[in-house]
């Protein structure tokens, strides 16, 4: 399943996130750039199936021209990763975690006052202004997430407080793997179990669309710090598979 959470990201972003983006692929994986993403949404490498080699990895750091984040499965690292990364000053930040589990092992909770429902092209637009307000996306590349609504094995799903959009995510399958991708609160209506209710409809739509295992990542949580999309990751019963070291490659 390690590899599978790998590459299903990959899949995913190809698929659904990547036009007006500049992406190649590589290795299984994706290397992709958007102009004024300060944040990395885009601008990262990542989804690597396999080890890099040393060209390759030279390779993503020249597509990156100086401006990008790297994220390696411990697979991946290069022969030469240690000179490679000193010679082109590469800096460690807080890694991500890949977490996943059979389909039968997510445990549900349906413990919100808000109703959730699946949305399609015509409400793309609350779904991607509430991802949009999540991660800090420019208002430019908002229109990269609303045409993800209605792709090909993507769902989208909404939380509504009353007319308003409070909460989005979304659930894309590759065989029989589902990929818990894409989801954020409002700031007004976090801790409020958003995220727990939208984890459980979209493993209830992945166990009756026929997956066998379900997958996801989050941020590391810092020592001594909680992460509150680990925790709601790891309550529903989803267990950490691997670490993804992450290096900003800003300071080359």
């Amino acid at each position: 399943m390690r590899r599978e959470a790998e590459r299903v990201e990959a899949a995913f972003v190809t698929e659904c996130l990547s036009e007006g983006i500049t992406l190649r692929r590589l290795a299984g994986g994706v290397v992709a750039e958007a102009p004024d993403d300060p944040g990395h949404f885009w601008t990262r490498a990542f989804g690597f199936d396999r080890q890099l080699t040393d060209d390759e990895l030279l390779a993503i750091l020249d597509f990156h021209q100086g401006v990008g984040e790297l994220q390696l499965a411990p697979w991946a690292l290069p022969p030469s990763w240690e000179e490679i990364r000193e010679a082109n000053g590469l800096v460690e930040t807080q890694p991500w975690v890949k977490l996943g589990c059979e389909i039968g092992e997510v445990r549900h909770s349906d413990d919100t006052a808000f109703s959730i429902t699946e949305i399609g092209p015509g409400r793309a637009g609350d779904w991607a202004a509430v991802i949009a307000s999540g991660f800090g996306i420019a208002a430019h590349l908002v229109k990269v997430l609303t045409r993800s609504v209605g792709r090909p094995d993507a769902r989208h799903f909404v939380a509504w407080d009353g007319a308003q959009a409070v909460g989005a995510a979304c659930l894309y399958r590759q065989g029989d793997l589902g990929y818990l991708t894409t989801a954020a609160t409002l700031a007004s209506h976090r801790n409020r179990g958003i995220q727990s209710a939208l984890i459980t409809r979209r493993a209830k739509e992945a166990a009756a669309d026929g997956c066998r295992n379900l997958v996801a990542e989050t941020g590391k949580p810092a020592p001594g710090r909680k992460n509150s999309s680990f925790g709601n990751l790891t309550r529903a019963g989803l267990r950490p598979l691997h670490e993804r070291r992450s290096f900003q490659s800003d300071s080359r």
